[in-house]
């Protein structure tokens, strides 16, 4: 059974920043849940395929906020450097090698995050 400290660990999130500001391994996990759930990763992606940088600066934006607020710090670091690229809200050519890393970073996360949710049902 992989625990949320070696998630954590497997993810390069930050375990002790989490567990104190959560608590409890079960609420880490029900906000990881939640995160499975959302959808601002699929935003994004759809918004730069439409070239709508307004829509996936906020989308990345949201994701960044949410990455950071769960101690998934490899990940937000990636997310972050989308963002910023994409705050100015134009076509950028760093904006589809910054997505492809972030994409990498979203696949690997969300990977974890269901091998973690589904050793513990």
């Amino acid at each position: 059974m992989l625990s949320v400290e070696q998630c954590y660990a497997q993810l390069q999130g930050d375990y002790a920043d989490i567990i104190r500001r959560m608590r409890t391994d079960e609420r880490v996990e029900k906000f990881l849940a939640m995160l499975v759930r959302d959808n601002s990763f699929d935003q994004l992606k759809t918004a730069l395929q439409q070239e709508d940088y307004e829509t996936a600066f906020r989308a990345a934006h949201t994701l960044k906020g949410v990455l950071l607020n769960l101690s998934l710090t490899a990940q937000a670091e990636v997310i972050t450097d989308l963002t910023e690229v994409l705050r100015k809200q134009q076509a950028d050519e760093k904006i589809g090698p910054l997505f492809e890393q972030a994409s990498a970073a979203y696949a690997e996360l969300m990977a974890g995050i269901r091998e973690l949710l589904e050793k513990n049902e």
